[in-house]
């Protein structure tokens, strides 16, 4: 059995960590203090003031993934603040049935106007990219399961502000998430330093030469590197999130969009959490085998912290949000023309060698 920080719930495999002789982890013990003060509905309205100009159609533009925090950030521009939206979606293939039944709920029952983009940046490249990870598995390749994405939405999200000259860009972003796929890529601790992760992938690329085999999934990779950790495009395209200005609450989410919004998750996953992209259930599966922990460790680890949960129910809740249906992925691989059976096969042996 894993060991696990006594005061949230991260494991002994999580990149990084070092635990305090009362068992407390390192990233538990540098977050003391460190709540930062939200400015709540008036600090919001305060910081659009300058955006809003009646000759405009649109006072903002909101991403609208079908997630569970997008579907809130348009229900709390629209119904609490008042705006004039514009819903931009990017669709990268791999969006599951009930997220587009979110979509249409949100479009239609908040009366908003809506820009859905199709693209295949993702799906192009993603049978060599897994094929190529089931080759040598690597845990620190794993987020790379999603390239295209981040600079598919990116580009189509700007390019759409641009067209309808919306100089307002708001987003759902803000769970208590660290993000550990930065420190897995690193050659060091630290995190998001530019040249240890620009190390760290190239040694990557090098330890398992089946990904540049293609050009075009190169090509993505050096791409989606970039958007993921050189460019803050938060801070230079001017994207605000919600959970900038009022404070991220799970059970407070749930509750509005679930009752406002008709807002369900797929019926293949446990958790609420990334609901909108059927990858995350499969990066969520290679992380658990190769690591022995998923996103959602950190996730209600973050969540403890925070004091929205405590750590007892964070164990109960990890056993339910961590069951990953083996059809589903099964089922996954077969759009992809490839075999779960190959995958295991992989991940047995990478289980041996660990040992």
């Amino acid at each position: 059995m894993l060991k696990r920080c006594s005061k949230c719930i991260l494991p002994e495999t999580y990149p990084g960590i070092t635990f305090s002789e009362n068992g407390v982890c390192n990233y538990c013990l540098t977050y003391r203090g460190r709540r930062r003060r939200r400015e709540g509905e008036a600090g919001f309205r305060n910081f659009i003031e300058p955006y809003l100009n009646s000759s405009r159609k649109y006072d903002c533009i909101v991403a609208v993934s079908g997630g569970r925090d997008s579907a809130f950030a348009a229900y709390y521009t629209v119904r609490v603040l008042g705006l004039r939206v514009l819903a931009y979606t990017w669709d990268n293939g791999f969006m599951p049935e009930q997220t587009k039944e979110n979509i249409r709920n949100i479009v239609d029952l908040l009366r908003i106007d809506h820009v859905i983009e199709a693209h295949d940046y993702v799906k192009k490249n993603e049978k060599h990219i897994i094929s190529s990870w089931i080759r040598k598995p690597s845990p620190a390749m794993i987020g790379f399961l999603c390239t295209g994405c981040k600079t598919g939405y990116i580009r189509g999200l700007v390019k759409t502000a641009q067209s309808y000259q919306i100089p307002l860009v708001i987003d759902g972003s803000g769970e208590p998430d660290q993000s550990f796929a930065e420190r897995l890529l690193s050659l060091t601790n630290s995190k998001r330093k530019k040249l240890p992760l620009m190390l760290g992938f190239s040694m990557e690329m090098i330890r398992n030469p089946f990904y540049v085999l293609s050009p075009k999934c190169l090509i993505g990779f050096t791409e989606e590197f970039f958007h993921s950790f050189v460019y803050k495009e938060d801070r230079d395209l001017g994207i605000t999130p919600v959970f900038k200005f009022i404070e991220w609450n799970e059970a407070d989410i749930l509750s509005l969009i679930q009752n406002e919004l008709n807002w369900k998750r797929p019926s293949y996953s446990r958790s609420s959490w990334r609901a909108d992209c059927k990858l995350n259930e499969l990066k969520n599966y290679l992380y658990r085998e190769t690591l022995g922990f998923t996103k959602h460790d950190e996730l209600l680890s973050g969540m403890i912290r925070k004091g929205m949960i405590t750590r007892e129910d964070a164990l109960r809740r990890l056993e339910n949000d961590t069951v990953i249906s083996q059809q589903f992925l099964i089922e996954l691989l077969d759009e992809l023309e490839l075999s779960f059976h190959d995958l295991d096969v992989a991940l047995k042996e990478y289980k041996r060698v660990q040992i």
